[in-house]
């Protein structure tokens, strides 16, 4: 069972995670490339045959169901939460474990290892500067460094829905069950401004617009609980 997915900013190579407490990179409609990438463990345990979508790694590290991904190909990373708090990081082209981190229930401290009493990951986006958010369960949000380096955590006093980062203007977007779109800073998650959209309940679903240099202004795309769909704009 696929639990969540995500696609490279390319659109060539996607990352998956599982159930089975695995996640899998696959090659989108690449031949030569995905046979650069796949691994002996792949090769002979699923064999090589040319079609849309090729699997090249099966990556390991976790020992329970994988709840969240995020990746960068420019930055040639995989992170992977799951249930039991584990956060891991992976090489995308050699499909190597890295390392990985938990933040402590009890006492809420990063510590640099499988999760023994951790705090379920929920959400994950990473930045191309090296740096990543994770929302747990407990309605926390950090701000880690790919090195495992904690920058700035928060309490959102909310379950969040939805998180996503604009990789231009450098800003973290959050909408969850209170209805309200929020940006913040990256660097320190301080708030920017909040988009109140509560009307039409939680909020479901964030997505942004490409910005391409003849557009005068990139949109939010904001999917509310009641079925609504609001366009948030701001002028470059």
């Amino acid at each position: 069972q696929i639990n969540c997915l995500q696609v490279g900013e390319d659109g060539t190579v996607m990352v998956t995670g599982g159930q089975d407490s695995t996640c899998r990179v696959w090659v989108i409609d690449h031949d030569s490339f995905a046979s650069s990438l796949t691994d002996g463990y792949v090769y002979s345990s699923l064999g090589f045959e040319s079609g849309l979508l090729r699997c090249c790694h099966v990556l390991l590290g976790h020992v329970s169901p994988i709840t969240c991904v995020a990746m960068s190909t420019k930055l040639d990373v995989i992170i992977s939460g799951s249930e039991d708090g584990s956060i891991c990081i992976h090489n995308i082209r050699s499909g190597k474990f890295v390392r990985s981190l938990h933040v402590d229930a009890s006492t809420k401290e990063v510590k640099h290892s499988c999760a023994i009493n951790g705090i379920s990951v929920r959400k994950l986006a990473i930045h191309v500067d090296g740096t990543f958010v994770a929302n747990f369960s407990d309605e926390s949000m950090y701000l880690f460094t790919v090195n495992g380096q904690k920058l700035a955590d928060m309490n959102l006093e909310e379950q969040l829905y939805s998180m996503i980062i604009c990789q231009q203007s450098e800003r973290l977007i959050t909408g969850g069950e209170k209805g309200l779109a929020k940006i913040w800073t990256l660097h320190d998650l301080s708030l920017d401004c909040t988009v109140d959209v509560s009307t039409y309940g939680a909020i479901t679903s964030l997505v942004l617009t490409p910005l391409d240099t003849s557009q005068t202004a990139q949109y939010l795309c904001v999917g509310s609980s009641n079925g609504s769909l609001s366009i948030v704009y701001k002028s470059l």
